[in-house]
């Protein structure tokens, strides 16, 4: 099988290698329903998550939290990093803990995955152009050499429903559509991954949001609707208490990095 098709069989989502090469700058995560692995191969990373700033040579990020942004990343020039999406079945056996118990703004790799520091040095000893590959195929042997642990099949198919509904999807019919009740379905979600159906929605919102603005959009109230906000200001809403930003200085954080970019009117 082809990597990268045996990669998102396995769970293993988006693989990239970059450096950054301008001043130095933050990097605020959009949210997502998965969790992701972040290695840096030069400086140690500065991460902040809420009031605290940590130092980690390499990261991993469980589920987002009720009350709690997105962390952010502090990226240094000529900083080479690798960035992995891990679906929560992928990392759960990676690290072997239930996602519910990993710190959402993160926790040094070499807490969880102790051979993390070797395939580092490994990573940085090749070209950038070979990394992402070779990152590929280092989590498919571990993945391949791990237990299958035991994830409800009901959460993880709640989460790809919401996933792909873009949040849109009603609580109620999420439940519906994988046969349990609402009530039993928050249950069996907060028990796995340590959020509800209906904060999954609201974080699958958002990220949708974030990539429509990114692709390029007319107009703030355009993305707004699109993405099933009341109105402008709920999306202003979600992006404060998601992300602790506002969508005008997102764009101005991010806007030069992304492909198709146009900055939306306010």
């Amino acid at each position: 099988m082809e990597l990268r098709q045996a990669c998102h069989a396995a769970g293993i989502g988006v693989v990239a290698a970059s450096e950054h090469t301008g001043p130095p700058r933050p990097h605020r995560a959009v949210p997502a329903l998965s969790s992701r692995l972040v290695v840096s191969l030069g400086a140690p990373i500065d991460v902040r998550y809420g009031d605290e700033t940590r130092r980690m040579q390499a990261v991993v990020t469980g589920m987002m939290r009720p009350g709690t942004a997105t962390p952010v990343l502090a990226l240094l020039p000529h900083q080479p990093m690798v960035y992995v999406e891990l679906s929560p079945l992928a990392a759960q056996r990676l690290i072997g803990v239930p996602l519910s118990e990993v710190d959402a703004g993160g926790v040094g790799a070499e807490a969880l995955l102790p051979w993390m520091s070797r395939l580092g040095e490994e990573l940085a000893d090749h070209p950038a152009g070979l990394r992402a590959a070779l990152m590929r195929r280092r989590l498919l042997e571990r993945l391949d050499g791990a237990t299958r642990p035991g994830v409800s099949p009901y959460a993880v198919e709640a989460l790809k429903i919401i996933q792909a509904g873009h949040g849109q999807v009603p609580a109620e019919d999420v439940a519906r559509r994988v046969h349990l009740s609402p009530r039993r379905l928050r249950q069996v979600m907060h028990d796995a991954v340590g959020i509800g159906p209906k904060y999954a929605s609201r974080v699958a919102r958002l990220a949708a949001a974030v990539r429509r603005a990114g692709a390029g959009a007319d107009s703030w109230a355009q993305v707004a609707a699109e993405s099933a906000y009341h109105d402008q200001s709920h999306l202003v809403r979600d992006f404060h208490d998601l992300m602790r930003t506002t969508p005008t200085a997102w764009l101005a954080e991010e806007g030069r990095n992304l492909q198709g970019w146009r900055r939306p009117t306010p």
